[in-house]
């Protein structure tokens, strides 16, 4: 997820729940992350896989674990990040900034 965000160096902040063992109410697990050309989102719900969205901000496509994904699969990224931000209360998450000079 990491590396996606660094190609090229920068900055990137993650933001995800401080307790490791803390999901959302329907049991799922989310991680933002963004820097200045992509947003990633890592969601793994109860019983299934990872997903994992990377928005290139530069170009407006997005890749889904890794494919050319559509309209409806930002939309879901939108809707997944929207119900972690509502679900989590600021003093329960934490926020990392990293720096690198790419990867």
């Amino acid at each position: 997820m990491v590396k996606e965000l660094f190609k090229g160096g920068g900055k990137a902040k993650i933001v995800q729940f401080s307790d490791d063992n803390r999901s959302l109410p329907d049991g799922s697990k989310i991680i933002y992350a963004e820097s200045e050309d992509k947003i990633v989102l890592y969601h793994k719900a109860p019983f299934q896989g990872v997903t994992t969205y990377v928005y290139d901000r530069r170009t407006g496509g997005i890749l889904v674990n890794g494919r050319e994904g559509n309209n409806t699969n930002k939309r879901r990224m939108i809707e997944l990040g929207s119900y972690f931000l509502s679900n989590a209360k600021d003093d329960e998450l934490v926020t990392l900034t990293v720096h690198t000079k790419g990867v």
